[in-house]
């Protein structure tokens, strides 16, 4: 049997990575035989050492080397940019079939390599967002939607009891993603707990993830002791448990898995009304969408829904209910269907 084989050449673990893993972990499940060609030194490979049948390839950090490591396949998949042009080589030099999953909605420049690669694989975005900046720069093509899921993180209930116990009466407002202000727009939580200090002192704001801008937020925090950052952190399941409200600001987003992962633990959400959220935020029914970079809307979303005891709880139970209809399932449903639709094609 040729394997399905998917490439990721991203260096670290952040969302697109998970998602990797998780559509791998669920395919295995189902007695795929898989390969992974990822980066030498990368994270990835060591979220999947576990994973039965899976072949797992290290290349140096290029397209033409992880295109090389394709030879063999049933079907590529390119997981992220780098792996983009790997598919469309392989394609060349083995006849191999592909699929492009874009994450990210960021601008980017023209090329015709690239144009190229999406003309002749099949493209997937995770979010009408995403898949409509697709088609604003590349006209000719017609993207599937194959939404991200949530990772399923477990829970250690004395983990979780741990970090409530640690801040005692405090309403804890949390937020998982990368230190990256241009991308996550943290520095208007820190703002918010400027406004909050002294208004709001039960309110307990909680950074979890590390990043380039975490000295720069050290700063902007200041003497503040309302929010804190606890840094890059394995147990993600059981911040989430404790957590009463989960903040997202971010200033632009293809979906943000982040986002799914608070959902599936009942969490009310405000976030910015930017790229894919709104597909799975609505404002008002299971959270509330602001502008980006506006501390004013983000204090006053937050003040609304922790006021209203009855409309946190109805908020909770919706996003239980909508993260069922989303999950690993579903997404290695979808591209099941895709592979076997376009390796029939060939």
């Amino acid at each position: 049997m040729r394997p399905i084989c998917h490439l990721n050449l991203a260096p670290g673990y952040r969302g697109g990575e998970r998602q990797t893993q998780l559509l791998i972990r669920e395919l295995a499940r189902r007695g795929y035989e898989q390969r992974l060609v990822a980066r030498r030194g990368g994270e990835l490979p060591r979220y999947c050492d576990d994973i039965e049948g899976l072949d797992i390839r290290l290349v140096a950090s290029n397209p033409v080397a992880a295109a090389l490591a394709v030879r063999g396949s049933k079907v590529a998949h390119s997981h992220e940019g780098r792996s983009t042009y790997s598919g469309l080589i392989a394609n060349w030099l083995f006849g191999i079939p592909y699929v492009i999953t874009r994450r990210v909605v960021a601008p980017q420049s023209a090329s015709f390599l690239r144009s190229l690669a999406y003309r002749r694989g099949t493209v997937v975005a995770i979010s009408r967002a995403t898949a409509g900046q697709l088609q604003v720069r590349h006209p000719d093509i017609d993207p599937v939607i194959i939404p991200s899921v949530p990772a399923g993180f477990d829970v250690d209930e004395a983990k979780v009891a741990e970090i409530r116990n640690a801040r005692p009466g405090k309403t804890l407002i949390g937020h998982v993603g990368a230190l990256d202000n241009s991308s996550k727009g943290q520095s208007t939580i820190i703002e918010v707990a400027h406004l909050a200090a002294d208004l709001h002192p039960e309110w307990h704001f909680i950074l979890c993830g590390d990043g380039k801008d975490r000295a720069r937020f050290r700063e902007e925090i200041g003497d503040l002791s309302n929010i804190e950052m606890v840094g890059w952190i394995d147990n993600v399941g059981d911040y989430l448990q404790a957590f009463d409200l989960f903040v997202f600001p971010s200033l632009h987003e293809g979906l943000g898995s982040s986002l799914l992962d608070a959902m599936q633990f009942g969490l009310p959400i405000v976030a910015s009304k930017v790229g894919g959220i709104p597909d799975f935020v609505e404002d008002g029914v299971n959270g509330h969408l602001i502008e980006p970079e506006n501390a004013d809307q983000l204090y006053g979303a937050i003040d609304e829904v922790l006021s209203n005891e009855e409309n946190l709880a109805a908020m909770s139970a919706r996003n239980i209910e909508k993260a069922k209809l989303n999950d690993a399932t579903h997404m290695a449903d979808a591209y099941e269907t895709l592979y076997r639709e376009i390796t029939t094609q060939v």
